[in-house]
């Protein structure tokens, strides 16, 4: 009976092909492919779908993205049932308000936004986040509940993340990102647009020690990313993303798709096989739909991912489908991005991208 995974994430699609081909079975709950992913609060549902699963395979596993941040009735089902792969379920609800975990960013030399003066322009601006979310849905400037949401000081400015992967042979820096934010989408206007990789600036450089320690100190394991920007020299975290994340794709293809099978532990990777970019610039970015259509396909470009299926409903503000590009140089990379994001405008109506 062969091994088999049940993947949670908001698109599984790009997973199940990079597992298939190490010969392993996928069973998918996600939002935008299979849309699914809503029944994971029906644990009816969820029983039999991981009983079903349990009675093909003689080894199961989970291996998850985004989609269970909210889902913490489920954590110990999930636990006792499959073998999870990454972080144990229960880190989600650690990280979920980072304002608790003021005393451990400081054993680090690493502040929070609550740590720094506004300037004049953004004087008493606040942002509310949701304590259970993914992808930036739900952070708002508008005030929000204290029982679903945080408080947090706005800063704007260049939001990097800093992806990395653990296990019990260390830490590994793979690469520093600029994130992308949408123009114009008041309904979500953090929601997550994509990723350019970056040359680390001296700056950045100085910063993975510290992102080193914090992540051993976390006990933090497999692929993981964290959020922050760079005020005053010092670094101010956002967010820590305990799990795969989109940009997942792009270290992981650089790397043979070692990263992949590091991440579910197979035996004949080490840590040191992994590679961080060198010289190419990536970009990841994710267009958004700005009305309802029904979709069409024009393209059959190897850069376009995630298409949805032909006639399939798109509802306005979600993802239509994603860009991945590469290019010598970070500004080939942008002017690359720019002219096939105005190549699909003709096309589609989607919200522009602040790059």
């Amino acid at each position: 009976m062969s091994k088999a995974i049940v993947l949670v994430n908001s698109d599984t699609s790009y997973l199940e092909h990079k597992l298939s081909e190490l010969n392993y079975t996928t069973y998918a709950i996600d939002e935008f492919n299979h849309r699914n992913i809503r029944k994971l609060e029906d644990l009816d549902f969820i029983n039999n779908f991981i009983n079903k699963v349990l009675s093909n395979h003689d080894s199961s596993y989970l291996v998850y993205g985004s989609g269970l941040e909210n889902k913490k009735s489920i954590y110990d089902l999930l636990m006792k049932k499959l073998i999870v792969k990454g972080n144990n379920l229960n880190i989600l609800t650690k990280m979920h308000n980072l304002s608790l975990l003021k005393n451990v960013f400081e054993a680090h030399n690493i502040k929070t936004p609550e740590d720094f003066e506004q300037d004049r322009s953004v004087e008493n601006k606040f942002i509310w986040k949701p304590l259970y979310s993914s992808g930036g849905y739900g952070i708002s400037f508008k005030t929000k509940p204290k029982l679903s949401h945080y408080k947090q000081k706005y800063f704007p400015g260049t939001t990097f993340s800093i992806s990395f992967f653990c296990n019990e042979d260390g830490f590994k820096f793979l690469g520093f990102n600029n994130l992308l934010l949408l123009k114009g989408f008041p309904d979500h206007p953090f929601i997550h647009a994509g990723a350019i990789t970056i040359k680390p600036t001296e700056t950045l450089q100085k910063t993975i020690p510290a992102f080193n320690s914090l992540a051993l100190d976390l006990s933090l394991k497999g692929y993981n990313n964290i959020d922050f920007k760079i005020i005053k020299d010092d670094v101010c975290i956002l967010d820590i993303n305990p799990r795969i994340t989109s940009t997942f794709k792009i270290y992981n293809d650089i790397n043979d798709n070692r990263l992949l099978r590091l991440h579910i532990n197979e035996d004949d990777v080490s840590l040191s096989q992994l590679s961080c970019i060198k010289q190419t610039s990536y970009g990841l970015v994710h267009l958004f739909a700005k009305e309802n259509f029904f979709f069409k396909k024009y393209f059959s470009e190897n850069w376009i991912t995630n298409i949805p299926k032909e006639g399939e409903h798109i509802n306005a503000g979600d993802p239509i489908f994603s860009i991945y590009l590469s290019a010598p140089s970070e500004s080939e990379l942008i002017f690359k991005l720019k002219e096939n994001i105005s190549k699909l405008g003709d096309y589609y109506s989607f919200y522009d991208i602040v790059i």
